[in-house]
């Protein structure tokens, strides 16, 4: 298995290579695999940081096409989905790793 470098180098090196931090990586992989979309409040939980965090990433993934944002019923809930962009993405950095 290469080390985290090796598959650092390969990504960066990818034609899906898109310039995200640790903790948007982090946020795709959970969106990814949660059942259903997530409110940013249970996001911000699950990975240990503040909403206003979550929204600065969440900001940048949206305008790369990744994630988008869309309202509940009552309007006061944001739930984070993820696109078909941000799927393949995610699949993109499996088959690295499994390559």
């Amino acid at each position: 298995m290469p080390n985290l470098i090796d598959q650092a180098m390969t990504f960066v090196r990818s034609p899906a290579y898109i310039d995200l931090t640790l903790r948007q990586l982090a946020i795709i992989g959970v969106a990814a695999d949660a059942v259903e979309p997530l409110r940013v409040k249970d996001m911000a939980a699950a990975i240990k940081v503040e909403k206003p965090v979550i929204t600065r990433a969440l900001n940048r993934m949206e305008r790369d096409g990744l994630l988008e944002r869309k309202r509940g019923s009552d309007r006061r809930d944001c739930f984070i989905h993820v696109t078909e962009a941000g799927r393949a993405f995610r699949l993109s950095l499996e088959a690295g790793r499994n390559g």
